[in-house]
């Protein structure tokens, strides 16, 4: 059978009372018969001069212990007359006023206080005359060592001894009466203090473990695909930390959803819109709208380029999202990538724009190095480039500045009008995302291609910034940490 968090707890708290009753009453106990043995020492020695004195007075009036020998009552009414002349005034008028017959001093010839055997105001007393020899003696006296011997004396003379022996314990008789008292009481005790205990650990482990039952649930629900599930937060402890991630992973599950079925939407649209044109085309080819020459040809290759980037882009893409591109990094050179990179588009006549490359170094050859993939960071800034030639207007301009920024390198990515918005700015390494007016779908790229640069970017543990450029466009920064610790 499998018991839930608030039973567990409920028991817990019951066990942890429980264990808190048996020590408190096992040192209660044990300080209470320590307590309580030296209780009866204290009042043993206000007993033994009363008896002294007694005794004293005994045998001074019959010149011997003849009589205490031969008659047991006067020895016990000797030690009953004693104590009570030891005893406070108040419990003597006290008994007084309970005793139904009273006797002088208060006492009734059977009062417990100094008849019983196990009265805590008797020590084990035994008498003796001159030549320590037993005259008489109270039940269980003996005479074992630590025994103390106080002298009778008669004008200097010892007549006798009066022999005490104090009790060092309870006796077994007197420790059983104890104990069944204290652990009737106890019981009693316990039972109050556990129905107590039951009431407040209850409702205590319903409340402790509410948050955990609303997690359950909201748990449940987002197993069945209720993203838009959410727990209520309370206080600051660490169940409502608990709560509170909760939420935010429920949150991100429900990004993550909308995220996912865009991008599928997006897709669908972007392969959608080459296709319609390709099947448009062809049919206005086959019912003979349309002559099939070079330049109807030169449409249809077109928009197959265009599809095959997208489907390469997205390929690509995918691959980078679950890691699967191979990175091999190495110590390069940044600046003679970046000259390549520049160098290429120059010499294949697509410079339509004026393109600049200023290096900042403190090497002697003016290299930037660092560790990286060269094969991937020329895929980088050919796909910057690519954007810079696609959505910059013709005789612009292009500056690309590389410098050393302590442990990293610095790449500064700024082209000339037009510019993108604010909104825009936010969105631009979104996936299939273009800027409405200036950077259509006209301009023949797919929407991937900053998504690809982010990814290459941030497998190389750098970041790519976007912002607005002083010549008018747009502002790409650019950092790589320089060494392989910071790539690790």
């Amino acid at each position: 059978m499998r018991l839930s968090i608030k039973y567990k707890l409920f028991f817990i708290l019951l066990l942890a009372n429980a264990l808190v009753y048996v020590v408190t009453f096992s040192v209660w106990y044990y300080n209470f018969n320590h307590g309580f043995i030296e209780y009866v020492s204290r009042i043993e020695e206000r007993q033994v001069p009363a008896l002294l004195k007694g005794l004293e007075k005994f045998y001074r009036e019959n010149g011997s212990w003849d009589e205490i020998r031969n008659n047991n009552n006067v020895w016990s009414d000797l030690i009953a007359f004693s104590i009570e002349s030891s005893t406070d005034p108040a419990l003597i008028a006290a008994r007084r006023l309970r005793n139904t017959r009273p006797v002088p001093g208060g006492f009734t010839p059977n009062d417990w206080y100094y008849s019983s055997e196990y009265s805590p105001a008797r020590p084990y007393l035994r008498l003796l005359d001159e030549n320590k020899k037993t005259v008489r003696f109270t039940p269980g006296a003996f005479l074992p060592e630590g025994t103390t011997f106080n002298p009778i004396l008669i004008d200097g003379k010892t007549v006798g001894y009066l022999a005490v022996t104090s009790r060092q314990q309870l006796s077994e008789q007197g420790d059983l009466l104890f104990a069944t008292q204290q652990q009737n009481e106890f019981f009693h005790l316990a039972l109050i203090l556990g129905l107590l205990s039951a009431l407040i650990a209850f409702p205590a482990a319903t409340f402790l473990t509410r948050p955990v039952r609303q997690m359950v649930d909201g748990a449940r629900a987002l197993t069945s695909g209720d993203y838009n599930s959410r727990i209520p937060v309370h206080g600051g402890d660490e169940l409502s930390q608990l709560s509170e991630d909760f939420n935010t992973l429920a949150k991100t599950l429900q990004q993550n959803q909308h995220a996912r079925q865009q991008w599928i939407a997006d897709i669908s649209h972007e392969l959608r819109t080459p296709l319609a044109v390709l099947r448009g085309e062809l049919e206005a080819v086959q019912d003979g709208i349309r002559p099939l020459n070079a330049d109807t040809l030169d449409s249809l290759h077109q928009e197959v380029v265009h599809l095959n980037t997208l489907v390469n882009d997205l390929h690509e893409l995918s691959l980078s999202d679950i890691g699967a591109l191979i990175y091999k990094k190495d110590n390069i050179d940044l600046s003679e990538i970046l000259e390549v990179c520049l160098g290429k588009y120059v010499r294949l006549g697509c410079a339509q724009l004026k393109v600049s490359l200023h290096i900042d170094s403190s090497q002697e050859d003016e290299s930037l190095p660092m560790v990286g993939d060269p094969d991937r960071l020329l895929q980088l800034f050919d796909n910057l480039l690519q954007n810079s030639f696609r959505y910059t207007d013709k005789g612009g301009e292009l500056q690309v500045t590389a410098r050393e920024d302590g442990h990293h390198v610095l790449v500064e990515w700024i082209d000339s009008a037009p510019g993108v918005s604010d909104n825009d700015l936010n969105h631009l390494f979104d996936r299939l995302y273009r800027v409405e007016m200036s950077r259509t779908r006209a301009k023949g790229g797919s929407g991937l291609g900053l998504a690809i640069c982010q990814n290459i970017v941030n497998a190389h543990n750098g970041t790519i910034a976007a912002g607005h450029s002083p010549l008018g466009g747009l502002r790409l920064t650019i950092t790589f940490p320089r060494t392989m610790e910071q790539l690790d």
